[in-house]
């Protein structure tokens, strides 16, 4: 496939759990944190956080806490102890989600303008792209860069205007509830791939199993049928 062959504007990645392999990391750091706080954590509360924003995963572990702890952690408190622990994981280096770091190489050769757009603070997603390269992205967009982080689109629409494409040309590729909320409510095209939750659906959303074993041309094969009419 050529660059002027390829359908779409640009390429937004969501960072955990699509583009890199911190789903895992998230977990344990939030299983050892609330277990030092006498909070037992259970693999239903790690999948209600999965794809933030912080905001909504630090309301919901003060939840979890009694009274008399709540009063020891404010608002915020609780996610900056775990963004801390997470820093200081992810420093080591990261690895790439199955599949995703062929599909993001090939979409660097190939001349796709490409962006980072995370509901993670601004650290994590400096420490991710410094593990992974920042020379594949044209724009980086954390939580700190927005007023409102997923599922509000706003940092897809502005990774969109920054890198200067329309945002309804482009494609978004998401593995969470909020992050794919967000990524449809922008008017892109949407790659859904679903771990641990079923996610939204729309007619301009594809949903895949995984990225490994997927190339360019088969991506964007599953969009040959919509493309035309949605445009």
């Amino acid at each position: 496939m050529q660059i002027n062959d390829f359908p779409f504007a640009a390429v937004l990645w969501d960072m955990d759990g699509t583009l890199i392999d911190s789903e895992p990391i998230w977990i344990q750091q939030e299983y050892e944190l609330m277990a030092s706080l006498g909070v037992s954590w259970s693999d239903e509360d790690a999948i209600h956080c999965v794809g933030g924003p912080m905001t909504r995963v630090d309301a919901y572990m003060r939840s979890k806490l009694d009274e008399a702890t709540q009063e020891l952690f404010p608002p915020m408190a609780l996610t900056q102890q775990l963004l801390l622990r997470m820093a200081d994981q992810m420093s080591e280096g990261v690895d790439f989600a199955p599949g995703a770091e062929h599909l993001l190489e090939a979409f660097k050769t190939l001349g796709v303008k490409q962006g980072l757009v995370s509901a993670s603070s601004r650290t994590l997603v400096d420490a991710a792209v410094k593990s992974i390269g920042a020379d594949y992205f044209e724009v980086t967009i954390s939580d700190n860069d927005v007023e409102s982080s997923k599922p509000n689109p706003e940092g897809y629409l502005k990774a969109a205007a920054q890198i200067g494409v329309a945002i309804e040309n482009c494609l978004i590729l998401e593995d969470s509830i909020t992050g794919t909320t967000a990524a449809i409510e922008s008017g892109a095209f949407v790659i859904g791939i679903p771990h641990v939750a079923k996610l939204p659906t729309g007619p301009k959303v594809v949903h895949i199993d995984s990225l490994e074993g997927t190339n360019v041309a088969s991506l964007v094969g599953r969009f040959n049928s919509l493309i035309g009419d949605l445009r």
